[in-house]
């Protein structure tokens, strides 16, 4: 099978969150099963910089194909995508579309549907107008690629919550399938010995509550702040990642990080007593899941895909909107080990059981093999 993965962004580009992380888990498992792998995306990679990377590489049987992007600002600031260059030509036999509103989707979907080659779209929770910009994103969808979630051959959710997102914006029900994002245990074999980032930091003994991800008004790091400063003494909060859309939140007891990569990020998920993902119209969310992997408890926002799958596995405590509810939940996973490490290894088991790779690899596969026949 020869699959071309149609993606803004890639690794090493991590500052924009999970979809590189993601795509770079499906296209490693699913060229190492032995099918022909192509990534389309950009040189995007933050605000200030760009990857670096050459037209063309190949890695672990990848091969990734990018184009130059005309304004990295617009990129980081707008999520305005704009390649240099066209679609590869590589004869794909399906077309895999992550994320929405950007042009590189749009200029492989018409690709796709003008040589009769099927497409899969995997919004990764963009497709609604959430959050930044909703008269933008509506100007976008009547312009461009508002309605490939309507008309692409299959729309792959990543939880129960996106496939509601998805109905609700009146996709058919029968294009609908519900495949969990891939989680990347390679990287946890090998972890940094636990205390390696409290001292990189010089942050002592003291209990660690950590965040880790963007930093956007929906993700709900403003009321984390608040429940720490509500009554959490003696603990350091870590906010660990890039402001986008918000500035970054000043506080007593707060260290804010910047965007941490490779093993300063798994570092922090080591060291922190509790990893706290309080978003909110997140469908998925890897972070908490990551945070499993090295051995920290976590609470997760009840509405989105991964409190759906933290309730289901046991693995940790979900919250709503309560700062009061979000601070006691810190509080009992700080103060009852014994019961936050029960929940960590249900966690582990899960995942394992269920989001390693090459089983989500396989489910995809057998979806473009469908589409195919």
């Amino acid at each position: 099978m020869r699959v071309l993965h149609v993606t803004p962004c890639y690794p090493p580009t991590w500052a924009y969150g999970g979809i590189p992380r993601v795509v770079y888990a499906l296209a490693r498992a699913q060229a190492a099963a032995g099918h022909e792998v192509h990534v389309w995306t950009t040189d995007a990679m933050s605000e200030t910089t760009r990857s670096g990377m050459p037209p063309m590489r190949e890695e672990h049987g990848i091969t990734v194909h990018v184009s130059r992007l005309w304004s990295n600002r617009l990129a980081w600031h707008h999520q305005l995508y704009l390649p240099g260059s066209g679609v590869p030509a590589v004869a794909p036999q399906v077309v895999h579309l992550h994320g929405h509103r950007h042009l590189l989707n749009w200029r492989a979907f018409r690709m796709a549907r003008e040589a009769g080659i099927p497409v899969v779209h995997m919004p990764h929770g963009t497709a609604p107008r959430l959050e930044r910009k909703p008269l933008l994103k509506r100007a976008w969808d009547v312009a461009f690629d508002g309605r490939i979630p309507h008309e692409a051959d299959r729309v792959v959710a990543v939880s129960k919550a996106e496939v509601r997102q998805l109905l609700a914006l009146g996709v058919p029900g029968d294009r609908v399938v519900r495949i969990p994002n891939p989680v990347h245990l390679e990287e946890f074999e090998d972890l940094p010995a636990r205390g390696t980032f409290r001292a990189a930091w010089g942050l002592g003994s003291a209990p660690i509550v950590a965040y880790l991800g963007q930093v956007t008004p929906r993700k709900g790091v403003d009321r984390l702040v608040s429940a720490f400063e509500g009554g959490l003494e003696g603990a350091t909060l870590v906010i660990a990642g890039a402001a986008r859309g918000m500035a970054l939140p000043q506080a007593a007891g707060v260290l804010t990080t910047g965007t941490l990569e490779g093993r300063d990020r798994l570092a922090l998920l080591v060291d922190a007593d509790v990893l706290v993902y309080p978003s909110t119209h997140e469908v998925f969310g890897l972070v908490p899941l990551e945070g499993l992997l090295c051995g920290a408890p976590v609470v997760v926002g009840d509405d989105c895909g991964c409190g759906e799958l933290i309730h289901e596995a046991g693995a940790g405590l979900t919250v709503g909107s309560s700062v009061e509810e979000l601070r006691g939940h810190i509080r009992l996973l700080l103060n009852d080990r014994p019961r936050a490490a029960a929940m960590v290894e249900r966690g582990r088991a899960h995942i394992a059981a269920h989001l390693d790779p090459h089983r989500v690899a396989n489910a995809h596969l057998a979806l473009y093999e469908h589409l195919c026949r």
